[in-house]
Protein backbone atom coordinates (compact mmCIF):
# COMPACT_ATOMS: atom_id res chain seq x y z
CA UNK A 1 0.00 0.00 0.00
CA UNK A 2 1.37 2.94 -0.80
CA UNK A 3 1.96 5.49 2.10
CA UNK A 4 0.57 8.72 1.65
CA UNK A 5 2.24 11.89 2.54
CA UNK A 6 1.76 13.80 5.86
CA UNK A 7 0.65 17.49 5.27
CA UNK A 8 0.80 19.21 8.81
CA UNK A 9 -0.76 21.62 10.99
CA UNK A 10 1.64 22.31 13.61
CA UNK A 11 -0.46 23.53 16.88
CA UNK A 12 0.92 25.85 19.73
CA UNK A 13 -0.65 27.26 22.18
CA UNK A 14 0.75 28.84 25.49
CA UNK A 15 -1.92 30.54 28.12
CA UNK A 16 -1.76 33.40 30.52
CA UNK A 17 -1.86 30.63 33.79
CA UNK A 18 0.71 28.46 32.16
CA UNK A 19 3.27 31.48 31.91
CA UNK A 20 2.55 32.78 35.31
CA UNK A 21 2.18 29.36 36.24
CA UNK A 22 5.40 28.26 34.87
CA UNK A 23 4.68 24.87 34.29
CA UNK A 24 4.75 25.51 30.14
CA UNK A 25 7.11 26.35 27.76
CA UNK A 26 7.17 29.38 25.21
CA UNK A 27 5.68 29.01 21.81
CA UNK A 28 8.96 29.62 20.22
CA UNK A 29 10.17 26.56 22.04
CA UNK A 30 7.15 24.57 20.68
CA UNK A 31 7.68 25.49 17.27
CA UNK A 32 11.25 24.38 17.61
CA UNK A 33 10.33 21.37 18.60
CA UNK A 34 7.87 20.68 15.84
CA UNK A 35 10.52 21.46 12.93
CA UNK A 36 12.81 19.04 14.64
CA UNK A 37 10.19 16.37 14.55
CA UNK A 38 8.47 17.25 11.49
CA UNK A 39 12.79 17.29 9.44
CA UNK A 40 13.39 14.03 11.13
CA UNK A 41 10.38 12.32 10.35
CA UNK A 42 9.77 13.75 6.41
CA UNK A 43 6.78 15.60 7.00
CA UNK A 44 5.94 18.63 5.71
CA UNK A 45 4.66 21.76 7.32
CA UNK A 46 1.69 23.40 5.42
CA UNK A 47 1.58 26.05 8.31
CA UNK A 48 1.78 26.75 12.55
CA UNK A 49 -1.12 27.70 13.96
CA UNK A 50 -0.17 29.37 17.61
CA UNK A 51 -2.81 30.69 19.71
CA UNK A 52 -0.63 32.71 22.35
CA UNK A 53 -2.43 33.73 25.50
CA UNK A 54 -5.27 31.67 24.99
CA UNK A 55 -6.52 28.86 27.54
CA UNK A 56 -7.02 25.31 26.83
CA UNK A 57 -10.45 24.99 28.41
CA UNK A 58 -12.13 26.64 25.62
CA UNK A 59 -11.30 25.41 21.93
CA UNK A 60 -13.07 29.40 20.63
CA UNK A 61 -9.36 30.04 20.07
CA UNK A 62 -8.80 31.72 16.77
CA UNK A 63 -5.57 29.69 15.16
CA UNK A 64 -7.24 26.62 16.82
CA UNK A 65 -10.40 27.43 13.90
CA UNK A 66 -8.26 28.76 11.25
CA UNK A 67 -6.52 25.42 11.49
CA UNK A 68 -10.09 23.40 11.51
CA UNK A 69 -11.33 25.43 8.65
CA UNK A 70 -7.82 24.22 6.67
CA UNK A 71 -8.70 20.55 7.79
CA UNK A 72 -12.60 21.51 5.77
CA UNK A 73 -11.03 22.38 2.92
CA UNK A 74 -8.03 19.67 2.74
CA UNK A 75 -5.07 21.83 3.07
CA UNK A 76 -3.95 19.57 5.79
CA UNK A 77 -4.11 15.92 6.88
CA UNK A 78 -1.90 15.97 10.15
CA UNK A 79 -2.36 17.84 13.53
CA UNK A 80 1.31 17.82 15.41
CA UNK A 81 1.40 19.11 19.12
CA UNK A 82 4.37 19.17 21.44
CA UNK A 83 1.71 17.48 23.66
CA UNK A 84 -1.84 16.71 24.44
CA UNK A 85 -2.37 19.68 27.29
CA UNK A 86 -1.22 22.23 24.21
CA UNK A 87 -3.61 20.92 22.02
CA UNK A 88 -6.70 21.80 24.88
CA UNK A 89 -7.56 21.00 28.71
CA UNK A 90 -10.97 20.61 28.09
CA UNK A 91 -11.91 16.26 28.51
CA UNK A 92 -15.13 16.38 26.21
CA UNK A 93 -13.74 18.32 23.59
CA UNK A 94 -10.23 16.79 23.29
CA UNK A 95 -12.10 13.61 23.42
CA UNK A 96 -14.43 14.68 20.22
CA UNK A 97 -11.51 15.76 18.14
CA UNK A 98 -8.93 13.00 18.68
CA UNK A 99 -12.18 10.31 18.70
CA UNK A 100 -14.48 11.74 16.26
CA UNK A 101 -14.10 14.22 14.18
CA UNK A 102 -9.77 13.64 13.54
CA UNK A 103 -10.80 9.61 12.38
CA UNK A 104 -13.98 10.87 10.36
CA UNK A 105 -11.73 13.20 8.34
CA UNK A 106 -8.89 11.02 7.91
CA UNK A 107 -6.58 13.50 10.38
CA UNK A 108 -3.21 11.56 11.76
CA UNK A 109 -3.21 13.40 15.02
CA UNK A 110 0.57 13.27 16.74
CA UNK A 111 1.69 13.47 19.93
CA UNK A 112 5.55 14.26 19.73
CA UNK A 113 6.50 13.80 23.95
CA UNK A 114 4.36 11.07 23.93
CA UNK A 115 5.75 9.10 20.64
CA UNK A 116 1.65 8.98 19.62
CA UNK A 117 0.36 8.70 16.46
CA UNK A 118 -3.63 8.32 15.52
CA UNK A 119 -4.77 7.75 13.17
CA UNK A 120 -8.32 7.14 11.30
CA UNK A 121 -6.94 2.89 11.62
CA UNK A 122 -5.85 3.44 15.15
CA UNK A 123 -7.08 1.01 17.92
CA UNK A 124 -9.19 3.11 20.53
CA UNK A 125 -6.38 4.93 23.07
CA UNK A 126 -7.58 4.72 27.00
CA UNK A 127 -4.20 6.13 27.78
CA UNK A 128 -5.34 9.43 25.81
CA UNK A 129 -8.47 9.59 27.50
CA UNK A 130 -6.58 9.47 31.30
CA UNK A 131 -4.04 11.82 30.51
CA UNK A 132 -6.95 14.47 28.69
CA UNK A 133 -8.84 14.19 32.11
CA UNK A 134 -5.51 14.81 34.33
CA UNK A 135 -4.72 17.74 32.52
CA UNK A 136 -8.23 19.08 32.82
CA UNK A 137 -7.62 19.11 36.70
CA UNK A 138 -4.87 21.43 36.28
CA UNK A 139 -7.00 24.36 34.93
CA UNK A 140 -9.35 23.62 38.19
CA UNK A 141 -6.55 23.68 40.33
CA UNK A 142 -5.46 27.57 39.08
CA UNK A 143 -9.31 28.04 39.34
CA UNK A 144 -9.19 27.19 43.24
CA UNK A 145 -5.52 28.88 43.56
CA UNK A 146 -6.83 32.44 42.06
CA UNK A 147 -9.95 32.20 43.79
CA UNK A 148 -7.93 31.52 46.98
CA UNK A 149 -5.65 34.41 46.34
CA UNK A 150 -8.37 37.04 45.04
CA UNK A 151 -10.02 36.16 48.76
CA UNK A 152 -7.40 36.58 51.14
CA UNK A 153 -6.49 39.33 49.40
CA UNK A 154 -9.69 41.08 49.42
CA UNK A 155 -10.16 40.21 53.44
CA UNK A 156 -6.94 41.98 53.54
CA UNK A 157 -8.48 44.98 52.10
CA UNK A 158 -6.86 45.02 48.95
CA UNK A 159 -9.04 46.80 45.72
CA UNK A 160 -8.43 43.95 43.14
CA UNK A 161 -11.38 45.26 40.39
CA UNK A 162 -9.94 46.27 37.15
CA UNK A 163 -12.11 49.69 37.10
CA UNK A 164 -11.26 52.18 39.75
CA UNK A 165 -14.72 53.39 41.56
CA UNK A 166 -15.52 56.75 40.65
CA UNK A 167 -13.89 59.64 43.44
CA UNK A 168 -10.67 57.61 44.38
CA UNK A 169 -7.28 56.47 42.90
CA UNK A 170 -4.84 54.06 43.56
CA UNK A 171 -2.92 55.05 46.02
CA UNK A 172 1.02 55.40 45.04
CA UNK A 173 2.77 54.19 47.93
CA UNK A 174 0.57 51.34 48.54
CA UNK A 175 -0.40 48.61 45.86
CA UNK A 176 -4.02 47.70 45.38
CA UNK A 177 -5.31 50.60 47.97
CA UNK A 178 -7.92 53.43 47.40
CA UNK A 179 -7.08 56.75 48.43
CA UNK A 180 -9.74 59.69 47.80
CA UNK A 181 -9.37 62.13 44.83
CA UNK A 182 -10.95 64.68 46.07
CA UNK A 183 -12.60 66.86 43.23
CA UNK A 184 -14.02 63.68 42.21
CA UNK A 185 -14.92 62.53 45.80
CA UNK A 186 -17.16 66.05 46.00
CA UNK A 187 -19.08 64.92 43.21
CA UNK A 188 -19.81 61.70 44.97
CA UNK A 189 -21.05 63.70 47.71
CA UNK A 190 -22.84 66.08 45.83
CA UNK A 191 -24.83 63.14 44.31
CA UNK A 192 -25.63 61.46 47.68
CA UNK A 193 -27.19 64.74 49.47
CA UNK A 194 -29.27 65.57 46.20
CA UNK A 195 -31.21 62.26 46.63
CA UNK A 196 -30.49 62.61 51.15
CA UNK A 197 -31.47 66.19 51.69
CA UNK A 198 -33.22 67.47 48.00
CA UNK A 199 -35.62 64.50 46.83
CA UNK A 200 -34.10 64.06 43.60
CA UNK A 201 -34.36 61.25 41.19
CA UNK A 202 -31.99 60.14 38.39
CA UNK A 203 -33.35 62.17 35.66
CA UNK A 204 -32.95 65.62 37.77
CA UNK A 205 -29.42 64.34 39.09
CA UNK A 206 -28.29 63.33 35.23
CA UNK A 207 -29.46 66.90 34.25
CA UNK A 208 -27.87 68.75 37.06
CA UNK A 209 -24.18 67.14 36.13
CA UNK A 210 -24.72 67.88 32.83
CA UNK A 211 -25.48 71.54 33.12
CA UNK A 212 -22.18 72.25 35.26
CA UNK A 213 -19.95 69.83 32.90
CA UNK A 214 -19.19 67.02 35.31
CA UNK A 215 -17.15 64.36 33.31
CA UNK A 216 -18.96 60.73 33.77
CA UNK A 217 -17.20 58.06 34.88
CA UNK A 218 -16.60 56.43 31.11
CA UNK A 219 -15.61 59.62 29.81
CA UNK A 220 -13.25 60.12 33.24
CA UNK A 221 -11.86 56.88 32.24
CA UNK A 222 -11.80 57.09 28.29
CA UNK A 223 -9.63 60.46 29.42
CA UNK A 224 -7.04 58.95 31.46
CA UNK A 225 -6.27 57.06 28.35
CA UNK A 226 -5.82 59.78 26.30
CA UNK A 227 -9.01 59.19 24.12
CA UNK A 228 -11.36 62.12 23.43
CA UNK A 229 -13.83 60.62 21.54
CA UNK A 230 -16.70 60.75 23.68
CA UNK A 231 -19.70 62.78 21.82
CA UNK A 232 -21.02 63.63 25.06
CA UNK A 233 -18.56 63.42 28.16
CA UNK A 234 -20.51 65.34 30.66
CA UNK A 235 -24.07 62.93 29.95
CA UNK A 236 -24.44 60.53 32.82
CA UNK A 237 -26.56 58.03 32.36
CA UNK A 238 -29.38 56.80 34.99
CA UNK A 239 -27.51 53.26 35.79
CA UNK A 240 -24.21 55.05 36.25
CA UNK A 241 -25.85 57.18 38.98
CA UNK A 242 -27.76 54.46 40.80
CA UNK A 243 -24.65 52.19 40.74
CA UNK A 244 -22.86 54.87 42.27
CA UNK A 245 -25.30 55.26 45.14
CA UNK A 246 -25.23 51.45 45.70
CA UNK A 247 -21.80 50.85 45.95
CA UNK A 248 -20.26 50.29 49.00
CA UNK A 249 -16.81 51.07 48.44
CA UNK A 250 -17.64 54.91 49.22
CA UNK A 251 -18.47 53.37 52.95
CA UNK A 252 -15.07 52.39 53.26
CA UNK A 253 -15.91 48.78 52.50
CA UNK A 254 -15.17 46.69 49.58
CA UNK A 255 -17.33 44.15 48.55
CA UNK A 256 -16.47 40.66 46.60
CA UNK A 257 -17.99 37.43 45.17
CA UNK A 258 -21.54 38.92 44.37
CA UNK A 259 -21.40 37.34 41.35
CA UNK A 260 -19.45 34.11 40.40
CA UNK A 261 -18.97 31.78 37.36
CA UNK A 262 -20.77 28.57 37.81
CA UNK A 263 -17.38 26.89 37.52
CA UNK A 264 -14.13 27.11 35.39
CA UNK A 265 -14.66 25.52 32.75
CA UNK A 266 -18.47 27.85 31.80
CA UNK A 267 -19.10 31.68 30.97
CA UNK A 268 -22.04 31.72 33.04
CA UNK A 269 -22.13 34.01 35.74
CA UNK A 270 -24.36 33.87 38.46
CA UNK A 271 -25.64 35.80 41.34
CA UNK A 272 -24.20 35.08 44.84
CA UNK A 273 -26.69 34.77 48.72
CA UNK A 274 -25.27 37.65 50.58
CA UNK A 275 -23.61 34.94 53.00
CA UNK A 276 -21.22 34.03 50.37
CA UNK A 277 -19.98 37.90 49.84
CA UNK A 278 -16.78 39.15 51.13
CA UNK A 279 -16.77 42.04 52.67
CA UNK A 280 -13.65 44.40 54.49
CA UNK A 281 -14.69 47.00 56.43
CA UNK A 282 -12.25 49.97 56.50
CA UNK A 283 -10.57 48.86 53.94
CA UNK A 284 -10.03 52.59 52.84
CA UNK A 285 -11.06 56.05 53.53
CA UNK A 286 -14.80 56.57 52.89
CA UNK A 287 -16.19 59.69 50.98
CA UNK A 288 -19.77 59.64 52.33
CA UNK A 289 -20.63 59.06 56.29
CA UNK A 290 -22.99 56.44 57.46
CA UNK A 291 -25.59 59.01 57.91
CA UNK A 292 -25.63 60.36 54.29
CA UNK A 293 -25.91 56.78 52.60
CA UNK A 294 -28.89 55.68 55.08
CA UNK A 295 -30.56 58.80 54.66
CA UNK A 296 -29.88 58.58 50.80
CA UNK A 297 -31.08 54.99 50.81
CA UNK A 298 -34.60 55.81 52.72
CA UNK A 299 -35.53 57.97 49.66
CA UNK A 300 -34.47 55.81 47.30
CA UNK A 301 -36.84 53.14 48.94
CA UNK A 302 -39.63 55.46 49.44
CA UNK A 303 -39.33 56.64 45.81
CA UNK A 304 -39.72 52.58 45.06
CA UNK A 305 -42.68 52.23 47.17
CA UNK A 306 -44.62 55.07 45.62
CA UNK A 307 -45.21 54.88 42.23
CA UNK A 308 -49.09 56.79 41.93
CA UNK A 309 -48.49 59.67 39.26
CA UNK A 310 -49.02 63.32 40.72
CA UNK A 311 -50.71 66.20 39.81
CA UNK A 312 -48.85 68.40 41.72
CA UNK A 313 -45.18 67.52 42.83
CA UNK A 314 -45.33 65.98 46.60
CA UNK A 315 -42.00 67.16 49.16
CA UNK A 316 -43.10 65.35 51.57
CA UNK A 317 -42.60 61.77 49.93
CA UNK A 318 -41.51 59.05 52.00
CA UNK A 319 -41.82 61.10 54.83
CA UNK A 320 -45.85 61.66 55.76
CA UNK A 321 -47.10 58.20 57.12
CA UNK A 322 -50.77 57.62 58.84
CA UNK A 323 -50.39 57.82 62.83
CA UNK A 324 -52.33 55.00 63.16
CA UNK A 325 -51.84 52.47 60.40
CA UNK A 326 -48.52 53.41 59.39
CA UNK A 327 -49.52 53.65 55.13
CA UNK A 328 -48.10 56.26 53.03
CA UNK A 329 -50.24 59.39 52.52
CA UNK A 330 -51.38 60.02 49.31
CA UNK A 331 -51.91 63.35 48.00
CA UNK A 332 -54.75 64.50 46.29
CA UNK A 333 -55.21 67.72 44.11
CA UNK A 334 -58.90 68.17 42.85
CA UNK A 335 -59.32 70.38 40.23
CA UNK A 336 -60.14 73.60 42.09
CA UNK A 337 -60.12 72.33 45.44
CA UNK A 338 -57.17 72.91 47.83
CA UNK A 339 -54.54 69.94 47.88
CA UNK A 340 -54.49 67.45 50.82
CA UNK A 341 -53.14 64.34 51.87
CA UNK A 342 -54.92 60.88 53.03
CA UNK A 343 -54.49 57.51 54.44
CA UNK A 344 -53.50 55.11 51.07
CA UNK A 345 -54.93 52.23 53.73
CA UNK A 346 -58.33 54.54 53.65
CA UNK A 347 -58.81 53.81 49.97
CA UNK A 348 -57.32 50.21 49.51
CA UNK A 349 -59.56 47.84 48.42
CA UNK A 350 -57.37 44.66 49.05
CA UNK A 351 -58.44 42.14 51.32
CA UNK A 352 -55.22 41.17 52.70
CA UNK A 353 -54.88 45.38 54.14
CA UNK A 354 -56.92 46.30 56.81
CA UNK A 355 -59.10 49.29 55.57
CA UNK A 356 -58.29 52.59 57.71
CA UNK A 357 -59.77 56.04 58.12
CA UNK A 358 -58.88 58.70 55.96
CA UNK A 359 -56.14 60.82 58.19
CA UNK A 360 -57.08 64.00 55.99
CA UNK A 361 -55.14 67.00 56.33
CA UNK A 362 -54.81 69.94 54.02
CA UNK A 363 -51.87 70.15 52.20
CA UNK A 364 -51.30 74.19 53.63
CA UNK A 365 -52.76 73.22 57.37
CA UNK A 366 -49.85 70.97 57.35
CA UNK A 367 -47.51 73.40 55.34
CA UNK A 368 -48.17 75.82 58.77
CA UNK A 369 -47.63 73.26 61.35
CA UNK A 370 -44.55 72.03 59.84
CA UNK A 371 -42.57 75.36 59.61
CA UNK A 372 -43.66 76.50 62.89
CA UNK A 373 -42.65 73.52 64.94
CA UNK A 374 -39.02 74.00 62.57
CA UNK A 375 -38.85 77.68 63.54
CA UNK A 376 -39.50 77.24 66.74
CA UNK A 377 -36.55 75.14 67.18
CA UNK A 378 -34.03 76.62 65.10
CA UNK A 379 -34.86 79.91 66.76
CA UNK A 380 -34.12 78.44 70.14
CA UNK A 381 -30.90 77.40 68.62
CA UNK A 382 -29.85 80.41 67.88
CA UNK A 383 -30.62 82.50 70.58
CA UNK A 384 -28.31 79.96 72.79
CA UNK A 385 -27.08 76.68 71.55
CA UNK A 386 -25.48 75.45 74.71
CA UNK A 387 -28.90 75.67 76.51
CA UNK A 388 -30.58 74.03 73.65
CA UNK A 389 -28.00 71.63 73.26
CA UNK A 390 -28.58 70.66 76.65
CA UNK A 391 -31.80 70.36 76.54
CA UNK A 392 -31.94 67.74 74.01
CA UNK A 393 -29.52 65.74 75.79
CA UNK A 394 -31.60 65.59 78.96
CA UNK A 395 -34.77 64.83 76.69
CA UNK A 396 -32.59 61.40 75.32
CA UNK A 397 -30.73 60.44 79.02
CA UNK A 398 -34.10 60.97 80.82
CA UNK A 399 -35.00 57.83 79.02
CA UNK A 400 -31.38 56.05 79.23
CA UNK A 401 -29.84 54.03 81.57
CA UNK A 402 -26.57 56.19 83.93
CA UNK A 403 -23.51 56.03 81.85
CA UNK A 404 -21.41 56.14 85.23
CA UNK A 405 -23.40 53.15 86.48
CA UNK A 406 -23.14 51.35 83.36
CA UNK A 407 -19.06 52.15 83.82
CA UNK A 408 -19.05 50.98 87.15
CA UNK A 409 -20.96 48.00 86.57
CA UNK A 410 -18.50 46.82 83.64
CA UNK A 411 -15.52 47.52 86.08
CA UNK A 412 -17.57 44.83 88.76
CA UNK A 413 -17.98 42.76 85.51
CA UNK A 414 -14.02 42.69 84.42
CA UNK A 415 -13.12 41.84 88.03
CA UNK A 416 -15.49 38.93 88.61
CA UNK A 417 -14.26 37.57 84.73
CA UNK A 418 -10.42 37.76 86.26
CA UNK A 419 -10.49 36.09 89.13
CA UNK A 420 -12.48 33.55 87.86
CA UNK A 421 -9.90 32.90 84.88
CA UNK A 422 -6.92 32.82 87.09
CA UNK A 423 -9.15 30.19 89.88
CA UNK A 424 -9.79 27.77 86.54
CA UNK A 425 -5.56 28.57 85.50
CA UNK A 426 -5.36 27.45 88.91
CA UNK A 427 -7.93 24.67 88.99
CA UNK A 428 -5.52 23.38 85.68
CA UNK A 429 -2.09 23.32 87.33
CA UNK A 430 -3.01 21.88 90.43
CA UNK A 431 -5.10 18.53 88.48
CA UNK A 432 -1.64 18.82 86.01
CA UNK A 433 0.46 18.86 89.19
CA UNK A 434 -1.57 15.97 91.04
CA UNK A 435 -2.71 17.95 93.74
CA UNK A 436 -6.03 17.96 92.61
CA UNK A 437 -6.41 13.55 91.87
CA UNK A 438 -9.87 13.42 91.25
CA UNK A 439 -11.23 14.02 87.65
CA UNK A 440 -14.50 14.28 88.60
CA UNK A 441 -13.64 16.32 90.76
CA UNK A 442 -11.81 18.87 88.63
CA UNK A 443 -14.70 18.96 86.26
CA UNK A 444 -17.33 19.80 88.70
CA UNK A 445 -14.86 22.81 89.75
CA UNK A 446 -13.76 23.81 86.26
CA UNK A 447 -17.24 23.60 85.03
CA UNK A 448 -18.50 25.82 87.74
CA UNK A 449 -15.55 28.23 86.88
CA UNK A 450 -16.40 28.50 83.32
CA UNK A 451 -20.40 29.04 83.79
CA UNK A 452 -19.78 32.27 86.21
CA UNK A 453 -17.09 33.75 83.49
CA UNK A 454 -20.10 32.87 80.38
CA UNK A 455 -22.61 34.57 82.85
CA UNK A 456 -20.44 37.60 83.60
CA UNK A 457 -19.02 37.80 80.02
CA UNK A 458 -23.05 37.98 78.82
CA UNK A 459 -23.81 40.80 81.49
CA UNK A 460 -20.76 42.52 80.20
CA UNK A 461 -21.55 42.40 76.39
CA UNK A 462 -25.58 43.31 77.43
CA UNK A 463 -24.19 46.57 79.12
CA UNK A 464 -21.09 47.10 76.82
CA UNK A 465 -24.52 47.57 73.86
CA UNK A 466 -26.43 49.83 76.13
CA UNK A 467 -23.60 52.14 76.80
CA UNK A 468 -22.66 51.88 73.09
CA UNK A 469 -26.05 52.87 72.29
CA UNK A 470 -26.15 55.66 75.34
CA UNK A 471 -22.89 57.40 73.71
CA UNK A 472 -24.61 57.19 70.46
CA UNK A 473 -27.21 59.09 71.33
CA UNK A 474 -24.22 62.08 72.41
CA UNK A 475 -23.42 61.94 68.92
CA UNK A 476 -26.87 62.28 67.49
CA UNK A 477 -27.54 65.84 68.56
CA UNK A 478 -24.12 66.59 67.54
CA UNK A 479 -25.45 65.85 63.94
CA UNK A 480 -28.96 67.13 64.50
CA UNK A 481 -27.21 70.58 65.34
CA UNK A 482 -25.19 70.16 62.68
CA UNK A 483 -27.98 69.74 60.11
CA UNK A 484 -29.60 73.00 61.54
CA UNK A 485 -26.90 74.91 61.09
CA UNK A 486 -27.87 74.40 57.29
CA UNK A 487 -30.64 76.79 57.84
CA UNK A 488 -32.17 80.20 58.76
CA UNK A 489 -35.46 80.49 59.49
CA UNK A 490 -37.94 78.67 57.00
CA UNK A 491 -40.14 81.05 55.10
CA UNK A 492 -41.09 77.66 52.61
CA UNK A 493 -41.11 73.95 52.96
CA UNK A 494 -38.91 72.48 49.95
CA UNK A 495 -37.66 68.98 49.95
CA UNK A 496 -34.54 69.84 50.86
CA UNK A 497 -35.53 71.17 54.10
CA UNK A 498 -38.14 68.46 55.21
CA UNK A 499 -34.97 65.72 53.92
CA UNK A 500 -32.15 67.39 55.63
CA UNK A 501 -34.08 67.87 58.56
CA UNK A 502 -37.08 65.22 59.39
CA UNK A 503 -37.57 61.76 59.94
CA UNK A 504 -41.01 60.76 59.55
CA UNK A 505 -44.35 63.04 60.17
CA UNK A 506 -47.38 60.64 61.30
CA UNK A 507 -50.64 62.60 61.02
CA UNK A 508 -53.31 61.50 63.49
CA UNK A 509 -57.11 61.30 62.69
CA UNK A 510 -59.13 64.16 62.98
CA UNK A 511 -61.19 64.54 66.17
CA UNK A 512 -64.13 67.04 67.59
CA UNK A 513 -63.31 68.94 70.73
CA UNK A 514 -66.26 69.21 73.25
CA UNK A 515 -66.20 73.28 71.91
CA UNK A 516 -66.88 71.85 68.70
CA UNK A 517 -63.03 72.30 67.40
CA UNK A 518 -61.01 70.48 65.18
CA UNK A 519 -58.31 68.70 66.59
CA UNK A 520 -55.63 66.83 64.50
CA UNK A 521 -51.60 65.88 65.97
CA UNK A 522 -49.21 66.24 63.84
CA UNK A 523 -46.34 64.33 65.20
CA UNK A 524 -42.92 65.13 63.67
CA UNK A 525 -39.37 62.96 64.26
CA UNK A 526 -36.63 64.37 63.75
CA UNK A 527 -33.09 62.87 62.07
CA UNK A 528 -31.34 61.52 65.14
CA UNK A 529 -33.27 62.77 67.76
CA UNK A 530 -37.05 61.72 67.14
CA UNK A 531 -40.01 63.90 68.65
CA UNK A 532 -39.28 66.34 71.13
CA UNK A 533 -42.92 67.42 71.59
Amino acid sequence: MEQRMLKAACYCRLSDDDVNDGTSISIETQITIAKQYCKANYIEIVNFYTDDGYTGTNFERPAFKKMIADIDKGKVNTVIVKDLSRFGRETIMVNYYTQMFFPENNITFIIIADNTKITANSTYDYMLTIKSAINEIYPAEVSQKVRQAFKAKSMNGEFLHPWLPYGYVKSETSRNHLVIDEKNAQVVRDIFEMVAYKGMGMTKISDYLFEHQILSPAALRDYSRGDYSNPNPYRWNKTSINNLLHNEVYLGKIVYGKRRKVNFKSKKVISTDKDEWIVCENAHEPIVTQELWDAAHQRLEGRRRERKPELVDNIYRSILVCADCGGTMWISAPPKKSIFFVCANSRNRKSSVERCSSHNIPLDSLNEAVIADINALLCECKMDSESFRKKLMQKITDNLPDVTQIRTELAELDRLIDRETKKYKRLYDDYYDGVIKSSMLFEQMSSECNSKIESYTAKKEKLESELKSSTKHFDDVSKFIGLMSRFTKIEELNKEILNTLIEKIEVGERTVSPTNEYIQNVRIKYKFIGQLS
